[in-house]
């Protein structure tokens, strides 16, 4: 018996000791609000999506880099062994330039801007998640009730 006594009085003080370590704990309170769990259960689900949306962004951007980089690779090679005497070889390498002139313009105008502005979209949405949402707990019995009927706007 005195050994639980003993037990019971070192642990009250460690409890204690753990609690101010960690702040917040003690005061962090289970959100129940439908409200405000429905509006970070829908922020949660936009920053799905538009991080769907500049993955598909950064890929095209990426594929459009390569192919630049595969036409820079070649125009360098025609570049070399090009006869400018053969009025053959010397439209080849022009067309050849023309593509990679395109690809250029590509990589660096409406591929590069949508990439560009989805990955603002995604940073901001996720900002704006882990002001209102992130690390808060939320009652788990309301988040999977609201989680099937959950009615979001788009993304925008």
């Amino acid at each position: 018996m005195a050994s639980v006594i003993r037990f019971r009085r070192c642990t009250a003080p460690g409890l204690v000791l753990v609690a101010s370590l960690i702040p917040g704990l003690a005061s962090a309170q289970v959100v129940s609000d439908v409200a405000e769990i429905s509006s970070c259960l829908c922020l949660q689900q936009a920053v799905s999506t538009l991080s769907a949306g500049m993955n598909a962004k950064t890929q095209a951007l990426d594929a459009a880099n390569r192919q630049l980089a595969d036409l820079d690779s070649q125009l360098a090679s025609e570049r070399s062994t090009i006869n400018i005497n053969n009025p053959d070889a010397v439209a080849r390498f022009k067309a050849l330039l023309e593509r990679r002139d395109a690809a250029y313009g590509q990589s660096v105008g409406p591929i590069h801007a949508e990439a560009t502005e989805a990955t603002a979209r995604y940073n901001a949405r996720v900002t704006e998640y882990n002001a209102r949402c992130a690390n808060r707990p939320f009652n788990s019995a309301l988040v999977a009730q609201l989680q099937p009927t959950l009615r979001c706007p788009p993304p925008q």
